[in-house]
């Protein structure tokens, strides 16, 4: 009988309450944390070093609706 896992999100600090934060799992159920302002500006790391303590792009999440991408995404 297979068990099936769910992965284990993260505790990358300042970016779990980021609305440009989004969580990549794996095939192999690695959960990492991924900043979507590295697509267009390179001073922001793909992955960043966890947990992020300070970050000049933090944007709050609930500023944001869910639905849509953060500004200028």
């Amino acid at each position: 009988m297979a068990v099936t896992r769910e992965p284990v999100r993260p505790h990358a600090g300042l970016c779990d309450s980021c609305a440009w934060q989004r969580v990549v799992v794996s095939g192999r159920g690695s959960a990492f944390s991924l900043c979507r302002r590295a697509a267009a500006d390179p001073r922001f790391p793909k992955y960043p070093a966890l947990p992020v303590r300070a970050c000049a792009g933090h944007e709050a999440e609930a500023a944001v609706p869910a639905d849509d991408d953060p500004p200028g995404a």
